[in-house]
This record gives structure tokens, sequence and C-alpha cells, in this order.
């Protein structure tokens, strides 16, 4: 009977998993998260999420979000899974790392900046992401505290105010600006300056036995060399 019982229960769940539909927030910026009129949704956090969610049998619906109401959403309830995690959680059960972000500092190549350390920030005029002076680190909250500087989630403004010789510099995520230069402003060349330490974030799953699964699945994803794969189709 205990047996009789126990298929029954491993039987919903797999139905369960089957037709279920997560509802997945991730943050709006090219590559790692966008609208392609051909695919929908789709970038390289997408593909790897979307990957793994359909090889566990669910289905997935995307939602694309500025970081604010992201995070805000997902502690409300409203979603199953939210991506990236820049900070630890309120709510919800973080992922392993899978994301490497990048973090840069560029200007316009004519402009001849040389920055090879965050401290050669000093006295130039910013423009990051939002949270960027408290996902940085100290030495940059200093340097931007009492700078000409402002955080906004607009990065194809951020670069249009660069290309207008409105900010001497952009800081944020190098896949991310080079995408949006290449596709706005294809006449401009960057020069791009690698003075942030790489970081990698994961997601964050409202329940901790899908976090777990979406875990192990991703283990398999870059064994597999899907996961190199997705991240290649965005260099």
């Amino acid at each position: 009977m205990r047996l009789v019982i126990l298929f029954i229960l491993m039987f919903s769940s797999t139905l369960y998993a089957t037709d279920s539909t997560l509802r997945i927030a991730v943050n709006d910026g090219p590559p790692w998260a966008f609208y392609d009129e051909t695919k929908g949704v789709t970038g390289i956090d997408v593909e790897i999420i979307r990957h793994i969610f359909n090889s566990l049998g669910y289905k997935t619906e995307f939602h694309l979000l500025g970081y604010n109401r992201l995070i805000k959403e997902f502690n409300e309830g409203k979603y199953d899974v939210a991506s990236p995690a820049a900070f630890p959680p309120e709510h919800g059960y973080l992922t392993v790392s899978y994301l490497p972000f990048q973090d840069v500092a560029v200007s316009i190549k004519y402009n001849n900046l040389t920055l090879e350390h965050i401290s050669d920030l000093k006295g130039k005029k910013i423009i990051a992401y939002q949270f960027a002076s408290t996902v940085l680190g100290e030495e940059f909250a200093g340097i931007v505290k009492n700078a000409n500087y402002i955080e906004m989630a607009e990065r194809e403004l951020q670069l249009k105010l660069l290309v207008n010789n409105r900010a001497d510099v952009v800081v944020g995520e190098r896949r991310l600006l080079t995408y949006i230069i290449q596709q706005q402003f294809p006449n401009q060349q960057l020069a791009i300056h690698p003075i942030f330490v790489t970081t990698a974030y994961g997601a964050i799953v409202k329940d901790p036995l899908l976090q777990q699964q979406f875990d192990q699945e991703l283990a398999k994803l870059k064994t597999s060399g899907v996961y190199d794969k997705i991240l290649s189709q965005w260099p």
C-alpha cells in the first residue's frame, strides 16, 4: 500500500512539473535578456534558464524588468524565479553562480582616457547602473560619493550621454555596453577599461527543491557543452 501511495505521489509530481509554467523575471539588458522581434524574449540568461527548466519538464514565461522592480516583485511573490541576484535575497534560495558579469568602465576611444585602476575615476563625470555604488565595493563607493555621479537604469540613455560628451565614463557590464553601442551607435568606438573584478551571479528561486534541481541541471548543461555554446552566441 505504501508503494502505491509513493508511486501516486511521484506520478503527480511529474505531471505537475510537465503542466506547470514558471513565471521568471529577468533583468532587461541585452545580450543577457532582451526582446527580439523574431525570437521573443531571449539572451544569455534567458536561454540558460529556459534550457534548464525545459529539461526539468517545466514551461517558462519570461518577464523583462528593471532591477529595482525585479527584486521588489519577486519578494512580493509575483515570480517563481528572478535573475540575476546581485544581493542575498529576502525570500527564496540562491542558485549556484552561472552568469559571468564583467563590470568595466567605458569611454569614447578618441578621448584617450587612461583608466588603469578604480582610483583613476577621480574627477571624472561618471554614469553607472542602479546600486553600482553598493555592488562595486568600498573604493568605488568612496570615489563616487562626492563626485559628478549618477545611477540610472536606462543603458541606452547612459551611452547616449557618453556619446554626446555629457559624461566621461559609463560603468557597467562589458557584454551589455558593447552590444548596445554596436546596435545604437555603430560608428562609435569604445575604449574598455577592465578595472573591476569579474563577478559571477546566480538566480533566486522561490522553492528550495526547484533551486536544487536547477543547480543539478546546470551542472549537466555545462558538461554537455550547451552552456558554453550559449555564451559564445553573444561574446
